[in-house]
């Protein structure tokens, strides 16, 4: 019998942000996608108190990763798949 695998602080991290990103495709209608090159973090700061306000959010995350999670919440779920029960109620 196998024992639990233990994950990695950063691989628990990317799948809480998997699971984010895919959350917010759902729930919201309109996605902006933007490069955020030579921003300052006051600029951000800013930028996410006025979406605040306007009840949207901002989710920042790598190409590779934030790729990867669209695509896969964009697949149309299969039994086989071990996510398959949450992903075809929303599919």
């Amino acid at each position: 019998m196998a024992g639990k695998i233990k994950k990695s602080a950063k691989r628990v991290k990317k799948e809480d942000y998997w699971v984010r990103l895919q959350k917010s495709v759902n729930e919201y209608k309109n996605v902006l996608f933007i490069d955020a090159d030579n921003v300052s973090s006051l600029q951000v700061l800013k930028i996410r108190a006025a979406l605040r306000k306007i009840g949207a959010v901002m989710i920042m995350g790598k190409n590779t990763l934030m790729k990867a999670a669209l695509t896969a919440s964009n697949t149309e779920p299969k039994p086989s798949d071990e996510d398959y029960a949450e992903r075809k109620v929303n599919w």
